[in-house]
């Protein structure tokens, strides 16, 4: 994930308090924590990032985690930015918020995973492939499309796309018929 230059220019600034509220957002976005890591390793060289836990305890009971708890915590975290209170809030957000893994494709099943060029070139050997069929159409449709409203003086523009949409909805309709 990219870190903005706004980021950037904060951690260049020695702005701590944009630096910490950057962050701790970065949690809610990303819920895999990659960005915030990232972000952590460009913050490095800022020395009052991290403060010393404030003692307060958090709540180990994961029945009374919500949402409400979780910004008590994001906004606790402001004021008392430390390992601590950042590592529970994680925890936190991981619970409310799991990464979903998506599931393989159902040809992945049966053969090992491959490049989508890989999948394409196997599709169109077996005769699979709609892709090229659906795009040939939508540009013959759109060269009709664009022709009919050039004679009937109407905007071009909207006859290709009017063209291109319907020819291409018609392709990809009779070329899944053949399956």
């Amino acid at each position: 994930m990219a870190v903005t230059n706004v980021f950037r220019e904060a951690v260049a600034s020695n702005s701590v308090r944009k630096v910490r509220i950057m962050m701790e957002d970065s949690l809610l976005v990303d819920p895999t924590f990659m960005k915030f890591e990232e972000m952590e390793r460009i913050a490095a060289s800022i020395d009052s990032l991290y403060d010393r836990h404030d003692g307060r305890s958090f709540r180990q009971d994961k029945n009374s985690w919500n949402d409400a708890y979780m910004e008590e915590l994001m906004v606790q975290a402001i004021e008392n930015f430390s390992h601590e209170r950042l590592n529970h809030l994680k925890e936190v957000v991981r619970y409310l918020r799991p990464v979903k893994e998506k599931p393989a494709p159902s040809y992945v099943a049966n053969q090992r995973a491959s490049s989508y060029q890989e999948q394409k070139k196997r599709d169109m050997q077996k005769g699979d492939y709609r892709g090229a069929k659906v795009a040939a159409g939508a540009v013959v449709g759109a060269f009709i499309g664009g022709t009919v409203t050039v004679l009937a003086e109407a905007p071009v523009v909207a006859g290709a796309l009017v063209g291109a949409a319907v020819t291409g909805t018609v392709t990809y309709i009779v070329t899944e018929g053949k399956e």
